[in-house]
């Protein structure tokens, strides 16, 4: 079974409790530490069978603390480009 992640394009593949991310690109995850690795994707992991565990929940809080780290960096860096 396949489950794709509603906010972006990372999709994950699942035969019982086995897993492979077939591709994907979080933009979410875009500027974090884990921005290479769409297994860490906080709404995918959310959203696939329950059976599977993928490594972003269990690293959920620090995955979103980073996000929102990162959307501060940003929004800090364009305001002072104006």
């Amino acid at each position: 079974m396949q489950t794709r992640c509603p906010k972006c394009s990372t999709i994950v593949k699942a035969n019982g409790t086995d897993w492979a991310i077939i591709n994907g690109a979080c933009p979410e995850l875009s500027g974090t530490e884990w921005e290479n690795k769409p297994e860490f994707c906080p709404t995918l992991s959310h959203v696939v069978q329950p059976e599977i565990v993928l490594p972003g929940i269990a690293s959920r809080v620090a995955v979103q603390e980073e996000i929102e780290r990162v959307r501060v960096v940003k929004v800090r860096s364009l305001s002072q480009v104006e």
